[in-house]
Protein backbone atom coordinates (compact mmCIF):
# COMPACT_ATOMS: atom_id res chain seq x y z
CA UNK A 1 0.00 0.00 0.00
CA UNK A 2 2.42 2.43 0.51
CA UNK A 3 4.69 1.87 -2.45
CA UNK A 4 1.29 2.08 -4.45
CA UNK A 5 1.03 5.51 -2.36
CA UNK A 6 4.72 6.85 -2.74
CA UNK A 7 4.25 5.97 -6.97
CA UNK A 8 1.00 8.13 -6.79
CA UNK A 9 2.86 11.06 -5.63
CA UNK A 10 5.69 10.59 -7.71
CA UNK A 11 3.29 10.67 -10.73
CA UNK A 12 1.69 13.81 -9.51
CA UNK A 13 5.20 15.49 -8.68
CA UNK A 14 6.51 14.47 -12.10
CA UNK A 15 2.88 16.42 -13.78
CA UNK A 16 3.48 19.73 -12.18
CA UNK A 17 6.93 19.59 -13.07
CA UNK A 18 5.56 19.25 -16.45
CA UNK A 19 3.04 21.61 -16.36
CA UNK A 20 5.45 24.16 -14.63
CA UNK A 21 7.76 23.66 -17.92
CA UNK A 22 4.55 24.39 -20.26
CA UNK A 23 3.59 27.64 -18.10
CA UNK A 24 7.58 29.02 -18.80
CA UNK A 25 7.12 27.94 -22.52
CA UNK A 26 3.54 29.03 -22.65
CA UNK A 27 4.31 32.54 -21.44
CA UNK A 28 7.80 32.87 -23.26
CA UNK A 29 7.25 31.48 -26.69
CA UNK A 30 3.29 31.45 -27.22
CA UNK A 31 1.03 28.63 -26.94
CA UNK A 32 0.84 27.62 -30.69
CA UNK A 33 4.65 27.72 -30.89
CA UNK A 34 5.31 25.39 -28.27
CA UNK A 35 5.52 20.97 -28.81
CA UNK A 36 5.56 18.38 -26.29
CA UNK A 37 9.56 18.06 -27.25
CA UNK A 38 10.24 21.59 -26.27
CA UNK A 39 8.61 21.22 -22.83
CA UNK A 40 10.70 17.77 -22.76
CA UNK A 41 13.63 19.64 -23.24
CA UNK A 42 13.13 22.36 -21.07
CA UNK A 43 13.18 19.87 -18.15
CA UNK A 44 15.99 17.50 -19.61
CA UNK A 45 13.60 14.60 -20.26
CA UNK A 46 12.72 12.69 -23.57
CA UNK A 47 9.44 13.83 -25.54
CA UNK A 48 8.63 9.57 -24.82
CA UNK A 49 8.95 10.36 -21.03
CA UNK A 50 6.21 12.49 -20.92
CA UNK A 51 3.89 11.05 -23.32
CA UNK A 52 3.29 8.57 -20.12
CA UNK A 53 1.97 11.46 -18.33
CA UNK A 54 0.04 13.68 -20.74
CA UNK A 55 -1.33 12.83 -24.06
CA UNK A 56 -0.62 15.72 -25.45
CA UNK A 57 -0.01 19.50 -25.25
CA UNK A 58 -4.05 20.51 -25.24
CA UNK A 59 -3.80 17.86 -22.47
CA UNK A 60 -1.59 19.83 -20.41
CA UNK A 61 -3.21 23.00 -20.81
CA UNK A 62 -6.80 21.82 -19.34
CA UNK A 63 -4.70 20.26 -16.26
CA UNK A 64 -2.70 23.88 -16.03
CA UNK A 65 -5.74 26.00 -16.46
CA UNK A 66 -8.19 23.69 -13.93
CA UNK A 67 -5.09 24.36 -11.14
CA UNK A 68 -4.80 28.07 -11.88
CA UNK A 69 -8.49 28.35 -11.83
CA UNK A 70 -8.97 26.28 -8.42
CA UNK A 71 -6.11 28.23 -6.90
CA UNK A 72 -7.89 31.03 -8.22
CA UNK A 73 -11.24 30.66 -6.71
CA UNK A 74 -10.05 29.26 -3.62
CA UNK A 75 -8.01 32.29 -2.68
CA UNK A 76 -11.59 34.18 -2.80
CA UNK A 77 -13.36 31.93 -1.00
CA UNK A 78 -10.89 31.78 1.39
CA UNK A 79 -10.68 35.85 2.37
CA UNK A 80 -14.37 36.50 2.07
CA UNK A 81 -15.09 33.81 4.39
CA UNK A 82 -12.20 34.57 7.16
CA UNK A 83 -14.10 36.44 9.14
CA UNK A 84 -18.33 35.97 9.06
CA UNK A 85 -18.40 37.76 11.57
CA UNK A 86 -17.86 41.17 9.61
CA UNK A 87 -20.24 42.59 7.23
CA UNK A 88 -21.08 42.18 3.68
CA UNK A 89 -18.15 45.40 2.75
CA UNK A 90 -15.23 43.68 4.52
CA UNK A 91 -16.22 40.94 2.92
CA UNK A 92 -16.28 42.28 -0.68
CA UNK A 93 -13.07 44.01 0.24
CA UNK A 94 -11.34 40.92 1.08
CA UNK A 95 -12.50 39.48 -1.80
CA UNK A 96 -11.06 42.33 -3.74
CA UNK A 97 -7.90 42.70 -2.07
CA UNK A 98 -7.44 38.59 -2.42
CA UNK A 99 -8.17 39.28 -6.22
CA UNK A 100 -5.13 41.59 -6.53
CA UNK A 101 -2.74 39.25 -4.67
CA UNK A 102 -3.63 36.15 -6.48
CA UNK A 103 -2.07 38.06 -9.17
CA UNK A 104 0.89 39.35 -7.40
CA UNK A 105 2.24 36.04 -5.70
CA UNK A 106 0.97 33.80 -9.03
CA UNK A 107 1.65 36.32 -12.12
CA UNK A 108 2.68 33.35 -14.30
CA UNK A 109 -0.73 31.75 -13.77
CA UNK A 110 -2.46 35.41 -13.32
CA UNK A 111 -0.85 35.98 -16.94
CA UNK A 112 -1.86 32.66 -18.57
CA UNK A 113 -5.89 32.68 -17.58
CA UNK A 114 -6.06 37.04 -17.64
CA UNK A 115 -3.90 37.82 -20.27
CA UNK A 116 -3.20 35.32 -22.37
CA UNK A 117 -6.94 33.97 -22.37
CA UNK A 118 -5.66 30.61 -22.66
CA UNK A 119 -9.00 29.50 -22.08
CA UNK A 120 -10.53 30.06 -25.65
CA UNK A 121 -8.02 27.41 -27.01
CA UNK A 122 -9.38 24.58 -24.20
CA UNK A 123 -11.72 22.56 -26.22
CA UNK A 124 -12.21 20.05 -23.74
CA UNK A 125 -12.54 22.06 -21.24
CA UNK A 126 -16.12 23.24 -19.64
CA UNK A 127 -17.50 26.38 -19.38
CA UNK A 128 -18.38 26.16 -15.84
CA UNK A 129 -14.81 26.55 -14.59
CA UNK A 130 -13.15 27.82 -11.16
CA UNK A 131 -12.38 31.58 -13.07
CA UNK A 132 -16.04 31.97 -13.84
CA UNK A 133 -16.87 30.56 -10.59
CA UNK A 134 -14.82 33.62 -9.18
CA UNK A 135 -16.47 36.44 -10.90
CA UNK A 136 -19.65 34.41 -10.07
CA UNK A 137 -18.17 34.98 -5.91
CA UNK A 138 -17.88 38.66 -6.76
CA UNK A 139 -21.18 39.21 -7.68
CA UNK A 140 -22.81 37.67 -4.96
CA UNK A 141 -20.49 39.65 -2.83
CA UNK A 142 -22.00 42.96 -4.45
CA UNK A 143 -25.36 41.59 -4.32
CA UNK A 144 -24.95 41.60 -0.33
CA UNK A 145 -23.49 44.83 0.08
CA UNK A 146 -26.56 46.05 -1.69
CA UNK A 147 -29.11 44.36 -0.04
CA UNK A 148 -27.57 45.49 3.52
CA UNK A 149 -27.45 49.16 1.75
CA UNK A 150 -23.91 49.36 2.09
CA UNK A 151 -23.22 49.83 -1.84
CA UNK A 152 -26.02 52.36 -3.71
CA UNK A 153 -28.47 49.60 -5.25
CA UNK A 154 -27.80 49.39 -8.56
CA UNK A 155 -27.32 46.44 -10.90
CA UNK A 156 -25.45 43.74 -9.43
CA UNK A 157 -23.31 42.48 -13.21
CA UNK A 158 -22.62 45.81 -14.19
CA UNK A 159 -21.15 47.05 -10.89
CA UNK A 160 -19.23 43.36 -10.60
CA UNK A 161 -18.48 43.73 -14.45
CA UNK A 162 -16.78 47.65 -13.33
CA UNK A 163 -14.93 46.33 -10.30
CA UNK A 164 -13.41 43.27 -12.30
CA UNK A 165 -12.13 45.95 -14.86
CA UNK A 166 -10.55 47.76 -12.09
CA UNK A 167 -8.71 45.09 -10.21
CA UNK A 168 -7.54 43.65 -13.58
CA UNK A 169 -6.04 47.06 -14.53
CA UNK A 170 -4.18 47.41 -11.20
CA UNK A 171 -3.02 43.63 -11.16
CA UNK A 172 -1.71 43.79 -14.81
CA UNK A 173 -0.04 46.94 -14.38
CA UNK A 174 1.51 46.00 -11.32
CA UNK A 175 2.18 42.84 -12.89
CA UNK A 176 3.60 43.82 -16.17
CA UNK A 177 5.08 46.81 -15.48
CA UNK A 178 7.40 46.23 -11.94
CA UNK A 179 10.18 48.40 -12.93
CA UNK A 180 8.15 51.19 -12.56
CA UNK A 181 8.23 53.93 -10.12
CA UNK A 182 4.86 52.85 -7.85
CA UNK A 183 3.86 53.98 -4.62
CA UNK A 184 4.60 50.89 -1.78
CA UNK A 185 2.74 48.11 -2.95
CA UNK A 186 0.44 47.48 -0.16
CA UNK A 187 -0.62 51.17 0.67
CA UNK A 188 -1.22 51.55 -3.59
CA UNK A 189 -3.77 48.04 -3.06
CA UNK A 190 -5.44 49.47 0.06
CA UNK A 191 -5.72 52.85 -1.60
CA UNK A 192 -7.50 51.09 -4.98
CA UNK A 193 -9.75 49.22 -3.37
CA UNK A 194 -10.95 51.87 -0.79
CA UNK A 195 -11.57 54.27 -4.20
CA UNK A 196 -13.41 51.92 -6.07
CA UNK A 197 -15.80 51.10 -2.81
CA UNK A 198 -15.85 55.06 -2.02
CA UNK A 199 -17.14 55.49 -5.72
CA UNK A 200 -20.35 52.77 -5.58
CA UNK A 201 -21.42 53.51 -1.81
Amino acid sequence: MEIKKRRIKEIEEMKQEIIKAAVRLFLAEGYPNVSMRKIAREIDYSATTIYNYFANKEEILIHLLKYAYAKFLNSLVDASKADETVGALERLKAALHAYITFGLQNPDYYQLIFIENLHHLQVAGSKDNDRFKGFLLLTDAVTEAMEEGVLKKDNPALVSQSLWASLHGITSLLIKFPGFDWCKEEELVSFHVEAMISGMK
